[in-house]
């Protein structure tokens, strides 16, 4: 008698139920259903509740949903189930660094740390997140101290970070953040560090200073140049993150910025933000607090506008982040920076749709059309790939949905049709592993063909990449959109053909130098191709190409970006959110895409407003304004809902000088209204809430007589 075999889930086995449950989740997570998904591994823990890997998962989904507290209980049986696991105490760090506070993530990461010390995640991200000394408790700053290798000794060489008239500071955050997680650079990262080494090897007396934001000290912090360099070099070099060299100059830089000081600005320093600032909710609000106060000037490099443009290629919460973030760049930035003049043109266009236009002229252009060619390994990596020299084209890419692998696949088979599959030379695609791919890896799996002609491989450092392009027959780019398409930049760097598409920004970095197509047409793609294919014709545009290309420098594009960075007036009232009537406004994190345009977010001014939750914005202290520019119709009220932990308490409105205190009773909820000016010019109004936990909901304005609202108990 046949025993039945249990069914398993992570490898370990589990009833038939429980098995149903996670199939009916998994589902649901494919198709983006995250309260379906949610139930269903909630369903299968009620049955099993020891699957430690289910209560991650669980985790996932309910963040993913926007049930925040649900998720941190998840993580937090998944740590407990598991003591000597990491994961579920970074994921808790992270969603605490994005939707709570910075100190309660702080302490996330010094517990990961203290289960693993050697975390390079968990250390570069309490090293950001590590408030001043005075400001945390000391419980938290001895385990800081403990887990980050501190010796306390040390901590008088920090020295106040104030900088000399006329600076110009590169923030490359994002890039350390990306340290600590991986090593390997892709595209965004990869121009950071070509950049910043750039710069680095010029004039000493005229270096910038690199710098990064501390979401804790709610400022920035100056990276040594030494360590920073040497950091960037070896990135470059392998994706081995237990590298010793690798950890060794990570846990220097990381224990350097956990001492020093914030840096203070002085009229009229320039900051470059060389990647990207959506992943912290109080970046821009401290960028328009320091251009207000300090006369910072903000120009930040963009890169592109995708997820606006196309978010059905993204996962909901970083559309749902991006869109966040890129409202409150319109009304942050003195200005950006361009990579092409096709992101130029969609960052106009959108800045006028979100009501916040950015003019033509404080968007200046500055394209990456760099020599990307490095130092390469031998051509015996080849017979490691079990490649042969010009029997293979080319194409490096992230496998996401926007790289239209799966056009390339399908112009494969159609090649494999016409010319029979031995006269078809392989595609090897090289690459992250990326997301939303499962289309992509089914069609591998079915297509028997696909699995001889396609060879995909990940973690290639810079010197095999060299390799495999000096001997590749030509490069294929088939991406649906880009903001530039460094891979374009580096076939021709290589003197190869690239074979791309005809959209966006490509055929800027291609120019007269490739062969276009249409991505969304597989005869298109395949003629491409097969042209490319003639010996004959592929060796007259590469000679075309050896001839005539000459990328720039990374100096001369890294000077370029000072230049016009240094063009770029402050433009402050320009910036401020326009309100020319009636309206809601939310202060609260959405848990889903919006169609609208909120700017509720982009009206917070002063360093004492706390990160967004989906309850709306806190105060700590005395330091809080919404600033926006009022058009001035008659008979407008302002109506402020509020929130506080206490039955009775008090804070204090002061609107452009005109005072007014309030009193909140009935649980601590009320709307507090007030006249707004009947003339139109920027409007300031000041919150000085007595006591913690004051909560800011978001605000209306009426054009109606000031009255009780249905949720308000007392007015101003």
């Amino acid at each position: 008698m046949s025993r039945m075999i249990r069914p398993k889930s992570n490898g370990l086995p589990v009833r038939r139920s429980t098995a149903f449950h996670i199939r009916s989740a998994d589902r649901a997570r494919a198709r983006q259903d995250w309260h379906s998904a949610a139930a269903g591994y909630r369903s299968a823990l009620a049955n099993e509740p020891h699957l430690h890997h289910l209560w991650i998962q669980l985790g996932h989904m309910e963040k993913e949903a926007g049930a925040i507290d649900q998720a941190t209980a998840a993580y937090e049986k998944a740590a407990r189930l598991r003591t000597a696991d990491v994961e579920p105490l970074l994921r808790l760090g992270h969603m605490a660094k994005a939707w709570r506070q910075p100190c309660e993530a702080a302490t996330y990461f010094v517990r990961a740390l203290q289960r693993d010390p050697n975390n390079l995640q968990a250390v570069a991200e309490l090293a950001r997140l590590l408030p001043d000394r005075s400001d945390m408790t000391d419980e938290l700053w001895s385990a800081s101290v403990t887990v980050l290798n501190i010796d306390p000794e040390s901590l008088h060489l920090d020295k106040i970070g104030y900088l000399p008239l006329g600076s110009m500071l590169f923030d490359v955050t994002d890039l350390l953040t990306f340290f600590g997680q991986r090593r390997l650079p892709t595209g965004i990262q990869r121009v950071q560090i070509e950049i910043s080494l750039a710069l680095l090897a010029g004039d000493p007396e005229l270096q910038p200073m690199f710098c990064v934001y501390s979401s804790a000290r709610r400022g920035w912090i100056g990276l040594p140049h030494s360590a920073f360099r040497n950091l960037c070099y070896l990135a470059r070099q392998s994706d081995d993150i237990e590298d010793p060299a690798w950890t060794g100059q990570l846990d220097q830089i990381y224990r350097t910025v956990a001492i020093s000081r914030t840096l203070f600005f002085v009229p009229e320093t320039v900051l470059i933000n060389l990647g990207t600032s959506w992943s912290d909710r109080n970046y821009l609000l401290d960028v328009r607090t320091a251009r207000v106060r300090d006369q910072l000037i903000y120009v930040p490099l963009v890169f592109d506008l995708i997820p606006l443009i196309k978010p059905e290629w993204f996962i909901e919460s970083l559309v749902r982040e991006y869109r966040a973030w890129f409202g409150a760049l319109l009304h942050s930035a003195d200005g950006c920076i361009a990579i092409s003049h096709a992101t130029h043109r969609d960052l106009v266009e959108k800045s006028a749709l979100w009501h916040a236009p950015m003019s033509s002229d404080t968007v200046p252009v500055v394209q990456l059309n760099g020599d990307f060619r490095q130092a390469s390994a031998s051509i015996d990596i080849l017979h490691d790939y079990g490649l042969k020299p010009e029997k293979y084209v080319l194409l490096v890419s992230t496998l996401e949905p926007r790289k239209n692998h799966i056009g390339a696949f399908r112009a494969w088979l159609k090649l494999a049709d016409t010319l029979e599959e031995k006269a078809v030379p392989l595609l090897v695609c090289v690459g992250g592993r990326g997301w939303l791919n499962d289309d992509l890896h089914a069609m591998l799996a079915d297509e028997p063909r696909l699995q001889r002609m396609v060879l995909i491989l990940h973690g290639v450092p810079d010197d095999k990449l060299a390799t495999l392009y000096e001997h590749c027959l030509f490069a294929l780019y088939p991406s649906f959109y880009e903001g530039w398409g460094l891979p374009v930049s580096e076939a021709l760097s290589y003197n190869k053909v690239p074979a791309i598409s005809d959209i966006s920004s490509l055929p800027e970095a291609g120019g007269c130098y490739a062969r276009y197509f249409n991505p969304q047409d597989v005869d298109s793609i395949a003629a491409t191709v097969m042209a490319l294919l003639d010996d004959e014709k592929r060796q007259d545009a590469q000679a075309v190409i050896l001839q005539n290309y000459k990328p720039r420098t990374w100096l001369q594009i890294a000077q370029e970006l000072v230049t016009k960075a240094k063009t770029v007036p402050p433009r402050i009232q320009d910036s401020l959110p326009q309100i020319a009537g009636p309206g809601r406004w939310s202060l609260s994190l959405q848990k889903h895409i919006l169609n609208d345009t909120s700017i509720g977010d982009s009206l917070r001014h002063g360093r004492s407003w706390l990160s967004p939750t989906t309850a709306g914005c806190g105060i700590a202290g005395d330091d809080a304004a919404l600033c926006f520019y009022w058009s001035g119709i008659s008979g407008a009220h302002l109506h402020i809902q509020t929130a506080a932990p206490d039955s009775v308490f008090s804070f204090i409105f002061n609107i452009n000088g005109v005072c007014y205190e309030v009193e909140g009773v009935d649980g601590g909820r009320f709307t507090a209204s007030l006249a707004l000016p009947s003339i139109p010019g920027p409007v300031q109004v000041m919150l000085k809430p007595a006591g913690l936990g004051f909560v800011v909901e978001g605000f209306t304005i009426t054009q109606e007589k000031a009255r009780s609202l249905p949720s308000e108990s007392a007015t101003a």
